[in-house]
């Protein structure tokens, strides 16, 4: 039994997911429609894209994965909304999530050398003190937002496993919402983190945040963009040059990565990684 159209592009939709994952919807697809076209319809100031294929059984899913040779993740990327130029589909391909066997293979590796053996022990502890801290916080009142409590834990862990300062985090939840908000006006050019509580590494950056929304034929720009996210790439590469970087990103850049390669994982860390504040 075929779907209705509208119905399937629901799960592009932003707004379908105002009141949370639509999974009776998903399980009905799954059941009758296990691989769907969907269209892209416009959403606010962003035009209507070319539409997809929607892959909604594990073990089709399973087989898409592991069929590099039919279903690339390097020929157009991973993204749903395509890159709007050829440079900005040459740039994020070199992300490990948009490449295929061997490169895959090969960035895959460089990353897991750098959490070697100490560095998890290391985080594994660092995590522990991080959670009684957290919970002896909200002990005097037995009161707290838990939603919120909860939500500090893996930006904490993600800013440790960057080397990002507990002063500039902010700034990584500003960057989640600009990308994955970006279809949502009160996220989409958000600019939360205050230059006056940044370090120096994070108030440099901020000048380099670009202030130009649109391409020259009026388009919104693409947030995934290198262009989009200037002040991301100038922070991170600011951040791997300290004299005595903290983290494992910076020993990735020192295990043979080029530059795009590191700017995209730590693209990959910084958002991909995790839900933006909006979503928690």
């Amino acid at each position: 039994m075929g779907f209705d159209q509208a119905r399937v592009n629901r799960i592009f939709l932003p707004e379908t997911y105002a009141e949370g994952v639509p999974y009776d919807l998903f399980r009905e697809l799954r059941a009758e429609a296990p691989v769907c076209w969907v269209e892209e319809p416009a959403v606010g100031d962003w035009p209507g894209g070319t539409g997809y294929w929607a892959v909604l059984r594990h073990a089709d899913v399973k087989h898409v994965l592991r069929s590099p040779e039919l279903f690339s993740s390097n020929l157009g990327a991973t993204q749903i909304r395509d890159p709007d130029a050829p440079a900005d589909l040459e740039f994020v391909r070199a992300m490990m999530l948009n490449q295929d066997p061997p490169d895959h293979s090969r960035l895959r590796r460089i990353v897991a050398a750098a959490f070697t053996p100490r560095a998890v022990a290391e985080l594994s502890e660092a995590i522990e003190n991080r959670v009684r801290e957290l919970i002896d916080s909200v002990r005097p009142t037995g009161a707290a937002d838990l939603a919120r409590l909860a939500a500090d834990l893996p930006v904490w862990t993600l800013a440790r496993v960057m080397g990002v300062p507990e002063q500039d985090r902010q700034l990584l939840l500003d960057w989640a919402n600009r990308v994955i908000g970006y279809q949502d006006a009160d996220y989409a050019h958000s600019s939360t983190a205050d230059p006056s509580n940044l370090t120096d590494l994070g108030r440099a950056a901020l000048a380099h945040r670009p202030t130009t929304r649109t391409t020259a034929d009026g388009r919104p720009v693409n947030p995934r963009s290198r262009a989009a996210l200037a002040d991301m790439y100038a922070y991170a590469h600011a951040l791997a040059r300290r004299p005595a970087p903290g983290g494992v990103l910076a020993r990735t850049l020192r295990a043979g990565l080029t530059v795009e390669e590191f700017e995209t994982m730590f693209f990959l860390f910084a958002v991909v990684k995790r839900p933006p504040e909006h979503v928690i």
